[in-house]
């Protein structure tokens, strides 16, 4: 962006989207994990209109498999604020206890002390 160009401005001449509204699909080339797949992408609403609109919590559903311990789920409770930095945490300290699902919660559970 430069000389007063408008984010909005920058998009349209730095981005050509496969369709009129903006949206499309795109190659991932950023993660092994999924190189080689596409991501949908889309015009997302200003921040405080999105986040006003997420669920209050999100349920994250571990899976701990270790030679040592039988075979479990862990559910947390997390408020949606704290969603990605609770995912970073999990995936850099997590060791055997790996991301097995997320689901949105309107509601946790009184003993998960969280909310």
């Amino acid at each position: 962006m430069g000389d007063g160009e408008s984010a909005a401005e920058a998009s349209r001449r730095l981005w050509v989207p496969d369709n009129p509204d903006g949206s499309g699909w795109a190659d991932v080339d950023w993660a092994s994990v999924v190189q080689g797949s596409r991501y949908h992408y889309q015009h997302g609403l200003p921040l405080a209109e999105a986040r006003a609109v997420l669920p209050p919590f999100y349920k994250v559903v571990t899976r701990l498999e270790s030679a040592a311990l039988e075979p479990h789920e862990n559910d947390y409770y997390v408020p949606s604020d704290r969603l990605a930095d609770f995912l970073a945490e999990l995936a850099l300290a997590g060791g055997a206890e790996a991301v097995w699902h997320v689901e949105p919660c309107e509601t946790p559970p009184p003993e998960s002390r969280v909310g």
